[in-house]
């Protein structure tokens, strides 16, 4: 049973990624980037991530797999959906924010890789949940078409920066730690 759920839990991980062709897809086909086929994918694959966390923690059958995929998979599925709302023809999103958060996510990606190789594991913070929420609420309002997903975009954007920073200390303070024990 724990191995069919923690099956079940990562499976739900993957699901996100595997929407990301098809949103990316809808977002590019509609010249302002609204896509009711694509919110619905957006929305429904945004609520794997809660419900495979919730799973996996309810059931104790949390995996070193879903440990480093569920993050990673979340910042394919932001990343490629909002650079793909850069390249609609109305009302894009704005270039700056969309290149700071994919600049980050490729730093915090290639900082994790640098960290586990020297034996530092980081788990995900509480804020860094929120963030990564508030970020799926601005696309899913922008793909809507709804208010005020601009407000939302720039926290998140906000979030992200602050996110990685809080990260790169303490992957640095966990190194240092690691470095200078005996």
């Amino acid at each position: 049973m724990e191995a069919t759920l923690r099956a079940v839990a990562n499976a739900l991980t993957l699901s996100r990624i595997l929407a990301v062709p098809a949103i990316v897809y809808l977002v590019l086909q509609s010249e302002d980037g609204s896509s009711t086929v694509a919110t619905i994918i957006f929305t429904l694959a945004a609520l794997t991530d809660f419900i495979d966390g919730r799973l996996a923690r309810a059931t104790g059958t949390v995996s070193e797999f879903g440990r480093v995929f569920d993050p990673l998979a979340d910042r394919i599925f932001i990343s490629c959906t909002i650079a793909a709302l850069t390249l609609i023809q109305i009302n894009p999103l704005p270039m700056i924010g969309v290149a700071m958060v994919i600049c980050r996510d490729i730093f915090m990606i290639l900082g994790y890789k640098m960290l586990e190789a020297r034996g530092v594991k980081l788990r995900v913070t509480f804020l860094g949940k929120i963030y990564t929420a508030i970020f799926m609420a601005a696309i899913l309002f922008r793909l809507a078409g709804w208010w005020p997903w601009e407000i939302l975009f720039w926290l998140g954007v906000a979030g992200s920066i602050l996110t990685g920073a809080i990260y790169t200390l303490r992957g640095l303070n966990r190194l240092t730690e690691v470095n200078s024990a005996p």
